[in-house]
């Protein structure tokens, strides 16, 4: 079954409702973004957008996550570049700050060890 991104959002907006404010949380592959060839240009596009959307989701009381894209042999992604190691740290800070700035505890994740979720070691520091 395939949902729209909007369908995507009103699903979450309305578990939020159910469930409060930073106990819903959603993830994302952050990098794929700027896969070509219908990716972003640069990773300063892609950062604006990925914070423009996480601005919107936490004003509505959802918790945001990322997981760095892996570029996999076989994939349709295969010989695509990923993005640079800045990339993600500014994404990982720009994330942490937003869900801050809304109260959303990056606690919500439940993958406390995973070297994936970055962020999560943020409240920590």
């Amino acid at each position: 079954m395939h949902i729209s991104f909007d369908e995507w959002k009103h699903r979450l907006y309305k578990a939020v409702e159910i469930f409060g404010k930073g106990q819903v949380n959603t993830g994302i592959v952050s990098g794929v973004e700027l896969a070509k060839p219908n990716g972003f240009a640069t990773e300063e596009e892609a950062l604006k957008a990925d914070f423009e959307l996480a601005e919107e989701l936490a004003s509505h009381g959802v918790g945001l996550k990322h997981d760095v894209w892996n570029v996999v042999p076989n994939s349709i992604f295969f010989k695509q570049t990923t993005p640079s190691l800045d990339y993600y740290v500014k994404l990982t800070k720009g994330f942490y700050e937003i869900m801050q700035k809304y109260g959303i505890s990056t606690e919500m994740d439940n993958y406390r060890k995973c070297s994936m979720h970055a962020s999560i070691n943020l409240d920590r520091i």
